[in-house]
């Protein structure tokens, strides 16, 4: 079923119904109620293979706004941006462009441009023919204008001016262009169609006196031509305007067709003196530079005038500096254009310099989205403080006790007294969350099928008592169970009451039948168990970390456990086991000491002489394993608390590798994680 609100917003509709209002409106069903220029709603990409690359993707992105995708490589941000492009088939969710519903929009259709990271420049081609190139092979809708008769009007303009229209003419001579490129040459000097410079290359001349001689015969040749394309306007009903636009009834007609070569100039100078790449006009890719490329590569996309610009990591082929000035060159051009860009990369430096807002993304699920300046100071969790910032923000092991973190090398952190109410507050909200979660009736499915497994490892003949009380169990569970509770306790009694091994077997399997089916896990529930166990701080098998997605015949089991699915994702890890788990963990960290982790970044430790503060730390000592020289910085690199610690101090202090430092935190930049969600304790 696909939702009529993208219609009218009133009622359901079939899939044929909703087939036919996509042929009726030519794939463009607009949305009204959605305010945003592009909005993604829910979703979700899943590959033929049964790999899922992106999880319940939401964005709202307004007009003009510049947003990064930024993550590690196979996080989804470009796989996502191609769902975007129309490159991607989208398995689920809503994407809007300009509230027109795009799913099943053509690329074409769409209105973007992209640009690749290969510059995709035909090697063969000029500067300018690779810009004009999206321009040349592309119909616009745009008003009727009849060409011919504006050209012979620019024919006789160009006759009042005899002495730069015989200049011009030696100049294509001297230059020794072929005739096709003498026609773009005068027209592009002159400024007029390629019509009307055809219809001067026509006629021999190369000094003013040659041209007085044939300048009557030129006049009766346009007269000529202007007279036969009004009796052909005359015969259709048209006529034209003094702008030269074709009128029917008095009213400007409109059609379909490719632009025009002056137009297509326009476009393309336009583009280059944006990009500053007049002079290079008549080059060849292979005379460029790095940069030049792409900034002829942007300049193919800029010259659509396209509404939304889609870059997929554009400056990974350039060296450092060229990327820095690119990185300005690329949020200038977007300023001055006035277009909406989403900007893919995982180089999370040109995210924070170009971004007006972020989108944090780890293997597959989004997870966080904010300015540039939040992500940087208020990191939703341990993932993102730890990506976001360079040099990365250092994260220390220690334990937490009435308002003080005790790290494991003993120093002891006394922090701010109102953070013990936050911390409370934080414990007490995710407690609450997995009583919610364990109370729904998916969860309680995965606590009986837990029973379930123990249940069907016993011999019914040789364990009878201890299978009738794993029977007693799955129904006190089911009689809670509200959608198929009945039905799985009706199979239960079943199991009970029979003889027949078959008759066992065959009711078993209806209640597994019936357990398996779990389908009302909100993705919000999905990504905070997915991030407790990516995250987490328990050290477990990589193979029992997290969930996979496979498709189901070829999904790998554990041994003698079940694999389930939970919006097309097979879990190997029962939730249930995952839930109850975090209920316990946060319980604990509300009664008493348990396990933190602690985050600074380098530029909030300081030299303990350098710093005075009321948030200042007790004083510690490393040894200076490695300094590094980064100008007005020095980064030292040391072992502390049993982990690598980097501090950033300025270069007024001289410190020399392998020398001992005193340093200090200002506990007012701690981060605090907790050590089961990942989660940022605020």
């Amino acid at each position: 079923m696909i939702e009529n609100n993208l219609v009218d917003g009133s009622q359901v509709v079939t899939k044929q119904e909703a087939k036919k209002i996509l042929k009726e409106s030519n794939n463009k069903v607009k949305n009204g109620s959605v305010d945003a220029f592009v909005s993604l709603k829910d979703i979700n990409k899943i590959y033929p293979n049964g790999v899922q690359a992106v999880y319940d993707f939401n964005i709202d992105i307004n007009e003009h706004d510049f947003i990064v995708l930024v993550g590690p490589s196979g996080c989804g941000k470009s796989t996502t941006l191609r769902m975007v492009a129309g490159l991607e088939d989208i398995t689920s969710g809503y994407l809007y462009i300009n509230k027109v519903l795009s799913n099943y929009l053509p690329s074409k259709d769409r209105d973007i441009s992209m640009v690749f990271q290969s510059y995709a420049l035909y090697p063969q081609m000029t500067v300018y023919d690779n810009i004009a190139f999206p321009l040349k092979v592309r119909k616009y809708h745009k008003v009727k204008k009849d060409l011919v008769i504006e050209s012979c009007d620019q024919v006789l303009k160009l006759l009042e001016n005899k002495q730069e229209l015989v200049e011009t003419i030696v100049e294509s001579h001297d230059k020794n262009y072929r005739f096709s490129t003498s026609i773009d040459y005068l027209a592009t000097k002159l400024n007029v169609n390629n019509f009307a410079a055809r219809l001067i290359l026509k006629h021999k001349f190369s000094t003013i006196d040659e041209l007085n001689n044939i300048e009557n015969k030129i006049k009766e040749e346009i007269s000529s031509i202007k007279e036969v394309e009004l009796v052909k306007l005359k015969a259709k009903g048209f006529t034209i305007n003094e702008n030269y636009e074709v009128l029917l009834n008095g009213v400007v007609q409109y059609c379909d067709e490719k632009l025009t070569n002056q137009e297509i100039r326009e476009k393309v100078f336009e583009a280059a003196r944006i990009l500053d790449l007049g002079p290079y006009l008549d080059r060849r890719p292979k005379e460029l530079s790095g940069g030049q490329m792409q900034r002829v590569a942007l300049g193919r996309a800029i010259v659509r005038n396209a509404k939304l610009f889609l870059m997929d990591e554009p400056l990974s082929n350039l060296d450092a500096k060229l990327r820095v000035q690119m990185r300005s060159e690329i949020v200038r051009i977007h300023e001055q254009i006035g277009a909406t860009t989403i900007y893919v990369t995982h180089d999370q430096t040109e995210a924070m310099t170009m971004a007006t807002k972020i989108a944090v993304m780890s293997k597959g699920w989004v997870q966080q989205i904010g300015k540039p300046e939040e992500i940087y100071h208020n990191p939703k969790n341990i993932f993102v403080a730890t990506f976001i910032g360079a040099p990365a923000m250092n994260i220390l092991n220690g334990n937490y006790e009435n308002g003080i973190i005790t790290l494991n090398n003993g120093f002891e952190l006394k922090l701010n007294p109102a953070f013990k109410q936050i911390h409370d507050n934080f414990y007490e909200k995710r407690i609450a969350e997995c009583e919610r979660m364990l109370e729904q009736d998916d969860f309680k499915k995965m606590h009986a099928l837990k029973i379930y497994e123990e249940m069907i490892k016993l011999s019914f003949d040789n364990q009878k008592k201890i299978v009738l009380e794993k029977i007693k169990e799955l129904k006190d569970i089911a009689s809670t169970i509200t959608d198929l509770g009945k039905a799985i306790m009706d199979n239960l009694d079943k199991v009970n009451e029979t003889t027949s091994h078959s008759e066992y077997n065959k009711a078993m399997h209806e209640v597994k039948r019936l357990l398996l089916q779990i389908n009302n896990i909100s993705s919000s529930d999905l990504g905070k168990l997915h991030n407790a166990q990516v995250f987490s701080n328990k050290k477990t098998k990589k193979n029992d970390d997290i969930f996979y997605q496979k498709k189901k015949k070829s999904a790998k089991k554990k041994k003698n456990s079940i694999s389930f699915r939970v919006n097309n994702l097979t879990f190997s890890n029962n939730l249930y086991d995952v839930c109850v788990n975090l209920l316990n963990q946060y319980k604990k960290a509300l009664e008493g000491k348990h396990e933190i982790k602690i985050g600074i970044r380098p530029e909030n430790i300081h030299l303990d002489n350098e710093f005075i503060g009321k948030t200042k730390s007790n004083t510690f000592v490393v040894n200076a394993d490695v300094v590094e020289l980064m100008g007005s910085e020095l980064l030292i690199h040391s072992n502390w608390n049993n982990a690598e610690f980097i501090s950033k101090i300025s270069t007024g202090t001289l410190v020399k590798p392998h020398t001992d430092v005193s340093l200090v935190l200002d506990i007012a930049k701690l981060h605090l994680f907790d050590v089961n969600c990942g989660d940022t304790i605020q």
